[in-house]
């Protein structure tokens, strides 16, 4: 199975509004770059057709309980299930999708270097042993999106790059990477994450794509050309 995941503009506002505050001006706690949390919410079809699910995040909610430092955060369990129990009366038709959170770098070089924008060994342990991310999100599989935030020295025009299941942008003097992985189990029903088989949708619904037809407008031989 495959993995084609769309972020709404307003679902990325809130991630980079929150990593972004979080990075220059830390949190109540202390005032240095620490990372933040929290959970996805939106929409998932899956075409058995062609082997792909379409995951679509429309809402992002930050933890304002959690706490952390740096390198680390940690947030108490009971706020997917809180969130989610408003959610699904207020917003039936939404999905729990899984968790975000971010990874402040105090330089290009050194997200690079550590490859930032991919989970760490303490995140991926933290994920596979949630038990409450597995059941809120059936009868799909939680996903993970992580957030990398450092500052650039040259303003340049740029555009948004979309690596398979990454995509870096600017905004202004910071630089976001953003990147996806999936929850699923192996052969002998072991949870496990994976990235290869995740990509995030590089169109807009501005974007016409050749040789893309609409069902149902073939030409009716019948009908006047």
């Amino acid at each position: 199975m495959d993995y084609e995941v769309t972020v709404s503009n307003h679902a990325l506002e809130e991630m980079v509004l929150a990593a972004s505050e979080s990075f220059l001006l830390g949190n109540a706690r202390q005032w240095k770059s620490v990372e933040i949390h929290g959970y996805l919410w939106g929409s998932r079809r899956r075409d058995d057709d062609v082997d792909v699910e379409y995951i679509d995040v429309d809402k992002f909610s930050v933890s304002t309980s959690a706490w952390g430092d740096e390198d680390w955060v940690q947030v108490d369990k009971r706020v997917a299930r809180i969130k989610n129990s408003i959610l699904s009366r207020w917003t039936p038709h939404y999905h729990f999708l899984g968790m975000f959170h971010t990874h402040p770098y105090p330089s290009r070089t050194d997200v690079q270097d550590n490859r930032g924008w991919e989970l760490s060994g303490q995140d991926k342990r933290a994920f596979l042993s949630d038990d409450d991310l597995w059941r809120l999100s059936r009868p799909g599989h939680p996903m993970a999106l992580v957030m990398a935030v450092t500052r650039i020295a040259r303003v340049d025009y740029t555009v948004c790059k979309v690596e398979g299941g990454r995509m870096e942008f600017n905004v202004g003097n910071l630089r976001y990477w953003l990147s996806a992985a999936i929850g699923g189990f192996s052969a002998d029903r072991e949870k496990e994450l994976s990235t290869d088989n995740v990509m995030f949708n590089p169109y807009s619904r501005h974007v016409n794509l050749a040789g893309f037809w609409l069902d149902g407008t073939e030409l009716d031989e019948s009908e006047p050309g």
